[in-house]
């Protein structure tokens, strides 16, 4: 779409007053025009559909599932219809950027509002989709709103969406070329934005410290540190001081040390450069048979 928007402002004549334009300069402005609508109706759908399979990795329920299921597959058919609305919109297509040719035309300018509609009500429901789910995990207050701040970003998208309907009305037929620079504009911002929107839940991987609770890291400053080792859980915790029950590991100058109810070293089978001990696997095998169950659960 950017190719096609530096060549409709050098070549197409997008921008300029429609009467001081050649002929030759209409027929590339509305065969670009063209090109545009082809690749604007194919990278929409697909951004979105990115951003639902986004969803689906991170809340597996059955629920969620079945409904992102469904609005990916009204997404795509809604895609693939208005795609080939916009490939039959001239019968011959060349009649849609040569006027010489005589042929049949339907309203493009129609599609392209009906599905800008379409664009503008699935942005919002994107938008809403993760949001019962996000308040529903368990986590702090403070990350909930964090994961909200950074999907309530699309919120952007949607301004840009609703923001392109309302130029699209100021295109005038009689001055094509100069009263559709705007909406040229914004068609390019909308899914640029989207695009960008949808890769901003990874950027906290650049900032790694971020992951650990405030008070996990105040205490990783501290010398010794030591990690939770017990088998009762089945997350490797950082529990940054040590208590005078649980078994830790004692982290020191970067070499671990076994440490209990004294201090003590490592195993000798354990090496001070070793760290086979982080790799922690839990296996849980649960059999649940009917008559296992009390009576009331039957």
């Amino acid at each position: 779409m950017l190719i096609e928007l530096s060549l409709w402002v050098t070549i197409g004549g997008n921008g300029s007053h429609q009467s001081k334009l050649s002929n030759e300069t209409m027929m590339n402005f509305y065969k670009i025009f063209l090109a545009n609508q082809f690749t604007y109706f194919s990278l929409c759908p697909l951004i979105k559909v990115s951003i639902v399979c986004f969803y689906r990795r991170i809340f597996t329920t059955r629920t969620f599932q079945w409904t992102s299921f469904s609005i990916n597959v009204l997404i795509s058919l809604w895609g693939l219809g208005v795609f080939l609305a916009c490939a039959l919109q001239c019968r011959p297509l060349k009649a849609y950027w040569d006027q010489s040719v005589d042929g049949q035309c339907l309203d493009g300018y129609t599609l392209i509002v009906v599905n800008q509609i379409f664009n503008v009500v699935m942005d919002f429901v994107l938008l809403a989709l993760p949001i019962p789910l996000i308040w529903g995990l368990h986590r702090s207050w403070q990350d909930k709103l964090a994961i909200n701040g950074v999907f309530a970003l699309g919120g952007f998208v949607c301004f840009a969406s609703i923001f392109r309907v309302v130029v699209l009305f100021w295109i005038n037929e009689s001055d094509m070329t100069y009263t559709v620079y705007q909406a040229t504009l914004w068609t390019h911002i909308e899914p640029s934005i989207g695009l960008i929107c949808s890769c901003l839940p990874t950027i906290r991987g650049l900032f790694p410290r971020g992951k650990l609770s405030s008070n996990n890291y105040r205490y990783r400053n501290e010398v010794p540190y030591y990690g939770n080792t017990d088998v009762s859980t089945s997350n490797f915790v950082a529990t940054g001081r040590k208590t005078s029950t649980a078994e830790s590991i004692k982290l020191e100058n970067g070499v671990p040390r076994r440490s209990n109810s004294s201090e003590g070293g490592l195993p000798s089978s354990v090496k001070s450069n070793d760290t086979s001990w982080l790799d922690i696997t839990v296996r849980t095998e649960i059999d649940v048979r009917q008559d296992d169950l009390p009576r009331y659960l039957r």
